[in-house]
């Protein structure tokens, strides 16, 4: 058997062990079946409102919770095998280090994009069930869970990168939770901050396009065309940039990350 599919499949195995596919897949699914039908309690009714409404309130929340999901899966992938003397021993076999690699993203990657499309596959099955307005639900969750699912594994990617580096698992944690805190919490502050005191503009676009999550929002906030792109977002809504543009720049984050963990395994000394 091909060594990258063996060290996928004990990753995907070990992901099971932990019971991360379960827990996973409940938890989004708990999460998106409570903002789809429950989401119109805030104004005293319990409808079945819009599924773009959902959609954009479960786009919201999966910013927040997805990467820092991601980082939880992969935090130690590296830095927590050296410190066993795992990767010493993975390291002596006749194996390509980029089929480490490889190996541990298609594994983790695989829990993280089953527990999502089990998740939220089934919040959309049963929304698009009871819904009377179908147009565009199916194909608009199933676009929901490709970007959740390339999110998840830009920070997979970005755990890596930070284990590889990192001294300890602790020290690893703690780099990655402040990045989760940047990116997720932080920067949008900063751009609007930006933008409130006239310090930025229209290459403020160029900023957001650094930012994986909000690229996240932005796909799937567009896709919809939902009314809640607003403030430093409608940047892109009035640039007229669709979600392919969202989607090729998760694509090159996505890219460029595996392409830095490769550099620095390949220079790793133990």
């Amino acid at each position: 058997m091909n060594p990258t599919l063996v060290i996928a499949r004990k990753a995907f195995l070990d992901g099971l062990r932990n019971r991360w596919l379960l827990s996973l897949s409940i938890s989004f699914f708990a999460l998106s079946l409570v903002l789809a039908l429950f989401g119109s309690a805030a104004s005293g009714t319990l409808t079945l409102g819009r599924w773009q409404d959902s959609l954009s309130a479960l786009a919201t929340l999966a910013a927040v919770l997805i990467p820092l999901i991601a980082i939880q899966i992969s935090y130690d992938s590296f830095v927590g095998e050296r410190e066993d003397g795992t990767l010493l021993l993975m390291l002596s076999y006749p194996l390509n280090r980029r089929q480490i690699l490889l190996g541990k993203f298609l594994g983790q990657g695989s829990i993280l994009a089953l527990t999502a499309l089990i998740g939220f596959g089934l919040t959309g099955l049963i929304v698009f069930a009871f819904s009377a307005e179908r147009d565009g639900l199916l194909l608009g969750y199933l676009g929901f869970i490709l970007s959740a699912v390339l999110l998840g594994w830009i920070f997979i990617a970005l755990g890596y990168l930070v284990s590889l580096n990192a001294p300890s698992k602790g020290r690893a944690a703690a780099k990655l939770f402040a990045l989760w805190f940047f990116f997720v919490l932080l920067y949008d502050l900063v751009l609007l901050g930006l933008l409130v005191g006239q310090w930025g503009g229209v290459w403020v676009r160029g900023l957001i396009l650094l930012n994986p999550v909000d690229l996240f929002r932005l796909t799937n906030l567009i896709a919809v065309e939902h009314e809640s792109v607003s403030g430093v977002m409608s940047l892109f809504r009035d640039a007229a940039l669709g979600p392919a543009v969202m989607v090729g720049a998760m694509l090159a984050w996505l890219v460029l990350l595996l392409w830095r963990c490769q550099h620095r395994l390949a220079r790793l000394t133990l």
